[in-house]
């Protein structure tokens, strides 16, 4: 009977000390899993992890700036373009005061006559005579210039002098009147035959003008001792 009583004794017991245990593994069972749920993968903070990935973020909208377009200051408005003039065609001679044009090399010719010797130089006549139905005026020193037969220059440009009838001041032509210069050079006597080759056409700018009148009839001229020169126009011939 006592011997009954002490193997229902133990059994008692064990029963009494098994409950424990379950108990106890629970919860043990419980705190690891609380572990690993508070542990990341990478052992990092979990509350950390927790508290910035549930931080709310600011839904206020944001207002953003027209986009420019263009840079630099805003152009101002543009005047409407108006339409040019008509241009007409140029006319033939150059306005003047009190109506008269000045003469052009479409309505002029040009002829150079010898006008004799006087002490060393000799001289000659350069006319320009108006071809046209209209008075003209020129003012100041042609240019002058010799060429040769292949149309190069012989020489230099004749420089200017005052010798001649003309005063400086301008000169009007009628319908074929000529205004008249003098052109001037040594005598080739006197230079020991050191003179230019011998030119082909004499080349004249009226003065004022850009452009050329010609011709073939030198009068004999020759230049000689590198003297050239050319005086201003004048209603005369010298």
């Amino acid at each position: 009977m006592s011997h009954t009583h002490r193997r229902d004794g133990r059994g008692g017991r064990n029963k009494a000390r098994g409950r424990p245990c379950g108990a106890w593994g629970a919860a043990l069972a419980l705190a690891c899993a609380a572990a690993l749920t508070a542990c990341g993968p990478d052992g990092g903070d979990a509350d950390a992890a927790g508290t910035a990935s549930d931080a709310p973020t600011s839904s206020a909208p944001t207002e953003s700036a027209p986009a420019p377009t263009g840079t630099g200051t805003p152009a101002e408005p543009t005047q409407p373009t108006q339409p040019a003039p008509p241009t007409s065609a140029a006319p033939s001679a150059s306005p003047k005061p009190g109506g008269i044009a000045r003469c052009e090399t479409d309505g002029l010719a040009l002829s150079l006559v010898a006008h004799g010797q006087e002490m060393n130089s000799k001289y000659f006549d350069l006319r320009l005579t108006n071809t046209g139905g209209e008075p003209c005026d020129l003012l100041g020193h042609p240019g002058v210039s010799l060429l040769d037969a292949g149309g190069k220059r012989v020489g230099e440009p004749a420089t200017r002098s005052q010798d001649g009838a003309g005063d400086g001041g301008p000169v009007r032509l009628r319908p074929g009147q000529a205004a008249h210069a003098t052109v001037k050079t040594a005598g080739e006597g006197v230079t020991d035959g050191r003179c230019w080759p011998e030119a082909a056409t004499l080349l004249v700018y009226p003065p004022g003008s850009k452009q050329t009148v010609t011709t073939r009839d030198l009068a004999g001229l020759k230049v000689c001792g590198d003297s050239f020169q050319v005086g201003p126009v004048g209603d005369r011939a010298p």
